[in-house]
C-alpha cells in the first residue's frame, strides 16, 4: 500500500506534547458535478428531510449560510461555487476500496457545500454565544463530528452530488456510500475516520486509520496479518467503534482480546503510511 496523504500537521502543545487535533473545527465536504446550489434548494432541502427532528434556520441573500441545530451543536452550512483547491479531495481517496476504481470522478466536481459544527453556549446579554457547557474534549468532538455527518448525509440527496471529503481523517468517499454508512450505524466509523487495508505482501495484509487525532486518541495500525484486508478492514473499524462510543483510549503496553486465538499488544511506532507516532497492533 502506498502512503496516504495528511491533513496539515496538528499543532502540538509545547509543554506536554500533547496532539491539538481535537481543538480543529469539524467540518466535511460534499462535492457536486454541477455550479453550487443556492441557499434556497439546501434549507428546502433540509427542512423537508429533518422535518420534526432537527429546527432549520435558513440562509438568505445576504447571509447565504444555513443553519441547523442538533442538540446542542449548531451545524453551519455554506455553499461554494468554487471545486475544492490543491487536489485535496481527490488525494484523500487513496487506498480507499470503496471507490473500486471510480475514485476519478471526484475530478469532475465544480462546487461544494462545507459542513461545519460548533457547541455554542445560551446566547448572552450581547446577543452572542456564551461558552458551551464543559465537555471532555474528546466526546465534544464527537458529538460535532456526528453531527456534521447526520447533516452531510442529508445534503447528499441533493442532485450532483458525488463524494465527500473528510479532510480532518484524510478520506473523500462516494455520495451514496457515505450516506449509507451514516444512516446505517449509530458510529459510522469509515465515515469519520480513514480506516484503509490492503494487500502487503502476496499472503498477508495490512490496515491502519488516519484521523483519530480528532478524538484524542492515536492512530491505530497493524501489519503482516494473515487473511485477506476485508476481515482485517472490519476488525479495525470495530476496534475504532468500541473506542469512541466507550470513550476508551488504547495505551501502549495494553493487550486487547478481540475474539482471536491470542490478544492484540500494542505500541507506539512510527507508522510507514503516515509517518506520525501511531498505536501498532501486534500478535502477541
Amino acid at each position: 500500500m502506498s502512503e496516504t496523504p495528511q491533513p496539515e500537521q496538528p499543532a502540538v502543545d509545547p509543554q506536554t506534547g500533547e496532539d491539538l487535533s481535537w481543538k480543529r473545527t469539524p467540518v466535511a465536504i460534499l462535492l457536486l458535478d454541477r455550479p453550487s446550489p443556492g441557499h434556497r434548494e439546501i434549507s428546502e432541502l433540509l427542512a423537508e428531510i429533518f422535518e420534526g427532528s432537527y429546527e432549520v434556520d435558513p440562509g438568505t441573500d445576504d447571509d447565504p449560510a444555513t443553519g441547523v441545530y442538533i442538540e446542542d451543536a449548531t451545524v453551519i452550512v455554506t455553499p461554494v461555487d468554487a471545486p475544492v483547491a490543491g487536489g485535496e479531495a481527490s488525494r484523500f481517496t487513496a487506498n480507499l476500496a470503496i471507490w473500486n476504481g471510480r475514485e476519478g470522478v471526484v475530478d469532475t466536481h465544480q462546487s461544494q457545500v462545507v459542513v461545519a459544527a460548533f457547541r455554542l453556549g445560551p446566547v448572552g446579554d450581547d446577543d452572542e454565544p456564551t461558552e458551551p457547557d464543559y465537555l471532555d474534549p474528546r466526546l465534544d468532538t464527537l458529538r460535532c463530528e456526528l453531527a456534521v455527518a447526520t447533516v452531510t448525509a442529508a445534503l447528499t440527496a441533493l442532485p450532483g452530488a458525488i463524494a465527500v471529503s473528510v479532510g480532518g481523517a484524510s478520506t473523500t468517499l462516494p455520495a451514496g456510500p457515505y450516506r449509507d454508512l451514516v444512516t446505517g450505524s449509530p458510529l459510522p466509523v469509515p465515515a469519520l475516520v480513514g480506516v484503509r487495508a490492503g494487500m502487503q505482501s502476496e499472503t498477508t495484509s495490512c490496515v491502519y486509520t488516519s484521523g483519530l487525532g480528532r478524538f484524542g486518541r492515536l492512530d491505530l495500525e497493524r501489519l503482516d496479518i494473515d487473511g485477506p484486508p476485508g476481515a482485517a478492514f472490519g476488525q479495525m473499524c470495530d476496534l475504532v467503534a468500541y473506542s469512541l462510543g466507550s470513550g476508551t483510549v488504547f495505551q501502549a503496553g495494553q493487550s486487547l482480546e478481540v475474539g482471536g486465538p491470542q490478544p492484540l499488544v500494542t505500541s507506539v511506532e512510527t507508522s510507514p503510511f503516515t509517518g506520525q507516532p501511531a498505536l501498532r497492533l501486534t500478535q502477541g
